[in-house]
C-alpha cells in the first residue's frame, strides 16, 4: 500500500511538470488512472467499525479447528487489544502501521454459535456472533469457479433444502472479499461477509463442501477466491515466482520487478520507456516542423505487470491477500479458459501458484487440489481424434503436475458444456475424495485410471493402467446429464454401460508412418487391448487428448473417468517433439482455420472493434492495426509480415 501511494505521488508530480509535452502527460495520467481507479472505486461507504479487522472476521464466521488460528486488525499503534474466544483471551500490542495478531490455541469442533469479543485497552470493543468451528477450505479460479449454485445443475439441490427445516440443513458457509477484486499491489485493508445463502456459493466450492460435510459431519467455511476471465498468473502471489528455473516464471519476475518502485530494475524500465517517449515526441516535432502530418505512434505498453487489471498478481493482491493467513485446511482450484493457449506451460504455473500461496500461509506443505480441463463444446461437436493443441497439453500441463507434493487432480474430462457449464456438482465431488483421503483418512479411491505403459502382440497394443484395480469398465455421463430418462439424476454422475466396448470411440493407434487411425477395443480386467485393421504393427496409442465429455469412455470401479493421453514408441508425445505439423489422422480434414495466417489471426481474440470481416482500409495512408494477445501467445514472424503488409496497403478489405 505505501508502495502504491509513492508510485503514485511520483506519477501526480511528473504530471505537473510544466516541461513534458501533452502526449506524455497523458500517458502519464493513464497510467495512473490505471493504479489509482481500483483504490478509489473500491472504497465502501459503509460505517466504520469499532475496530478494524481483517477482512474474514465478522458475523457467521467459521474457524478451522485442530491448528493455531491467526486474527488480526488495527488500531492505533502501541494499543494492547484482547481477543476472546472458547474460554481463551490473549492479548496483543499495535505495532507502528496499527496492525496487530493474536493466534488462537487449537479449537475444537463446535457447531453451536459462539460470540468473540474484541478489545482496545481501556477504549473501543465489538462482538461478533454465530461464530462456528470446523473446516476451511479456500477456493480459487476463474469464472467457472465463481459460478453460483442457483446457475447450475444444482438448482434441485436447492429446492431440496428449500424444504427442509434450518436445524436439517448442511452447516456449510461462505466467505468472500466484497469491495475489491483487482490491485496492482497486495492490499490488507478490505471488507467481506460471511454468507448462508447457498444459491450465492461458488457450484463447485458447495458441491466440494457438501461432501465433506455429508462425511465428517462438521461446519465447513469456504473462502471464496475467485473472479471470472482471470488467468492463472494473476491468481499468483510474487512469492510464486521466486527462485524459479522456469523461463516462463522468470519473465514474469522481472515485469513484477519492474513495477516495484524500490527496485533498480523499476528504474532502468521507466526510464527507457520515458526515453523512448521523449524520442517519439522529438521525432514528431519535426515532423510537424517540416510542415508533414504523418507522425510516429507513441509508445503505450508501459514496463511491468500494468497491461490491465487481470496482469499477473492482480488477483491474488486484491481478492486472495486480505484472507491470508486466515487458519485453512487446504485450498481447491479450478480454472482453464483464460490460459487454454498456453499448453505445457501451465505446469510451471500451477508450480509457481501453489509454490506462492505455500510460502504467503507459511505451510510448505499446504494441501493444494485441483482440476483438469473439462471438455468445452457441445455434444454433437464432441472431436475424438488425437490433439497435442494448447487445450490437450494444458490438460497434461495439469496431470504432470502432480508431481507436487500433497497435490491431487480431479479430472473433468467426461463434463461437457459451455464456457459456463452447468454440471458442476460432480466436480466438486471429485475434488473433496482427494480431501477425505489424505487430510480425513478416509479409504476412498481419488484418482480415475492413468496410464501406465503399453506392449505390443502381433497386431495388438495391450495398456496397463494405474487406478485401475478390480478392473475397467464403461459408462458415460450423457444419461445422466443430458438424457431425458425417468431415472436420470440430472447431474454428470457417471451411468455404466454393460458390455460397452464397442461403444467407445476415443482410442487411435498409430504405425511407423505416424498416421493416427480410429481403434477398437477391448477390457480385460484392468488392461484395455486396442486394435485396428489399418495398424499392423501398432508404435502408439492415443485416448481423448481431443476431449471426451458426454461420449461413453473409460472408468475405473470408483466411477472416475480415465485422463487422456497419448504415447508414441513409448514416450509421452507434445507438439515439442512431435514432428508432423499438423498430426496426420485419417479421415480428418485439414481444417483451414487451424493452419497459416488465419490461425495465426485467431491467437488475438480482442481486436479494436473496426477490424471485422469486411471491413474498408483507408487508401493511400498507413493503417495501423492493433489488437491484444491472448494469454501466452505470441504473434509469429509470418503474421507480423501480413500485418506489416496490411498497414501499407492500398484499397484492401482486412479479412
Amino acid at each position: 500500500m505505501i508502495r502504491t501511494c509513492r508510485l503514485i505521488q511520483s506519477l501526480f508530480m511528473m504530471i505537473h511538470m510544466k516541461d513534458l509535452p501533452a502526449t506524455v502527460t497523458r500517458i502519464l495520467a493513464i497510467t495512473c488512472l490505471l493504479i489509482f481507479a481500483p483504490l478509489a472505486l473500491g472504497q465502501g461507504k459503509k460505517a466504520s467499525p469499532a475496530i478494524e479487522l481483517g477482512a474474514p472476521f465478522g458475523d457467521c464466521a467459521i474457524f478451522q479447528h485442530g491448528k493455531q488460528v491467526p486474527v488480526w486488525g488495527w488500531s492505533k499503534s502501541g494499543t494492547e487489544v484482547t481477543v476472546e474466544f472458547a474460554g481463551q483471551k490473549k492479548t496483543a500490542k499495535a505495532g507502528e502501521d496499527g496492525k496487530w495478531m493474536v493466534k488462537l490455541d487449537a479449537l475444537k469442533v463446535n457447531a453451536e454459535p459462539a460470540e468473540m469479543k474484541i478489545s482496545e485497552k481501556g477504549g473501543k470493543s465489538m462482538t461478533l456472533e454465530d461464530i462456528l468451528v470446523g473446516e476451511v477450505w479456500m477456493a480459487s479460479g476463474q469464472s467457472n469457479m465463481q459460478w453460483i449454485l442457483s446457475k447450475s445443475a444444482g438448482r434441485d439441490l436447492l429446492k431440496k433444502f428449500s424444504e427442509m427445516k434450518e436445524s436439517e440443513l448442511p452447516v456449510i458457509r461462505e466467505f468472500k472479499v466484497t469491495n475489491y477484486y483487482a490491485h496492482l499491489h497486495p492490499i490488507e485493508h478490505a471488507e467481506g461477509e460471511w454468507s448462508k445463502d447457498f444459491g450465492n456459493f461458488s457450484a463447485i466450492a458447495f458441491a466440494f463442501a457438501h461432501k465433506l460435510h455429508g462425511e465428517l459431519g462438521v461446519p465447513i467455511g469456504i473462502l471464496n477466491c475467485s473472479f471470472s476471465q482471470t488467468a492463472i498468473e494473476a491468481w499468483t502471489p510474487r512469492d510464486g515466482y521466486e527462485n524459479s528455473k522456469s523461463e516462463h516464471n522468470k519473465g514474469i519476475k522481472a515485469r513484477l520487478l519492474e513495477t516495484d518502485p524500490s527496485t533498480p530494475e523499476h528504474k532502468k524500465a521507466w526510464n527507457a520507456f520515458y526515453e523512448k517517449v521523449m524520442a517519439a515526441v522529438e521525432q514528431n516535432q519535426k515532423i510537424a516542423d517540416g510542415g508533414e502530418n504523418q507522425f510516429v505512434d507513441l509508445p503505450n505498453n508501459t514496463p511491468g505487470n500494468m497491461r490491465g487489471n487481470r496482469d499477473a498478481t492482480w488477483l491474488y493482491n486484491a481478492r486472495l491477500h486480505p484472507v491470508v493467513p486466515y487458519a485453512i485446511s487446504g485450498c481447491i482450484w479450478n480454472q482453464g479458459y483464460a490460459n487454454s493457449g498456453g499448453g505445457l506451460t501451465y505446469y510451471t504455473n500451477l508450480h509457481a501458484m501453489i509454490r506462492g500461496w505455500r510460502a504467503v500461509w507459511g505451510e510448505p506443505e499446504l494441501p493444494v487440489y485441483f482440476h483438469q480441463f473439462y471438455s468445452p463444446g457441445n455434444p454433437a461437436q464432441s472431436p475424438n481424434h488425437p490433439d497435442i493443441g494448447g487445450t490437450a497439453e494444458m490438460r497434461l500441463a495439469t496431470w504432470l503436475a502432480r508431481d507436487i507434493p500433497n497435490t491431487g487432480m480431479a479430472s473433468q474430462i467426461d463434463v461437457q458444456g459451455a464456457i459456463h457449464y452447468g454440471h458442476k456438482i460432480v466436480p466438486g465431488q471429485r475434488l473433496a475424495l482427494h480431501a477425505l483421503k489424505n487430510q480425513y483418512g478416509k479409504k476412498v479411491q481419488a484418482d480415475g485410471p492413468m496410464y501406465r505403459d503399453y506392449k505390443v502382440e502381433d497386431n495388438k497394443l495391450i495398456i496397463s493402467f494405474h487406478h485401475a484395480e478390480g478392473g475397467l469398465l464403461v459408462a458415460d455421463t450423457a444419461y445422466n446429464a443430458v438424457g431425458r430418462h425417468d431415472d436420470s439424476t440430472g447431474f454428470a454422475d457417471p451411468k455404466i454401460i454393460e458390455n460397452g466396448d464397442d461403444k467407445v470411440t476415443l482410442f487411435y493407434l498409430a504405425g511407423e508412418d505416424r498416421v493416427w487411425h480410429p481403434a477398437k477395443v477391448k477390457i480385460e480386467g484392468d488392461k484395455v487391448v486396442v486394435t485396428s485393421k489399418a495398424v499392423k504393427k501398432p508404435m502408439g496409442v492415443a485416448y481423448g487428448t481431443g476431449g471426451i465429455g458426454f461420449q461413453p469412455n473409460l472408468y475405473n470401479k470408483a466411477l472416475l473417468p480415465t485422463t487422456p493421453f497419448i504415447v508414441y514408441d513409448h514416450k509421452r508425445v507434445t507438439s515439442r517433439d512431435w514432428p508432423d505439423a499438423p498430426m496426420k489422422i485419417i479421415g480428418v480434414e485439414l481444417d483451414p482455420s487451424s493452419v497459416g495466417l488465419v490461425y495465426d489471426y485467431r491467437k488475438f481474440p480482442i481486436l479494436s472493434a473496426q477490424f471485422r470481416n469486411n471491413c474498408v482500409l483507408q487508401a493511400d495512408q498507413p493503417v495501423t492495426i492493433w489488437v491484444q494477445p491472448r494469454a501466452n501467445t505470441s504473434l509469429t514472424q509470418r503474421a507480423r509480415r501480413s500485418f506489416i503488409s496490411a498497414s501499407t496497403a492500398r484499397r484492401r478489405t482486412f479479412r
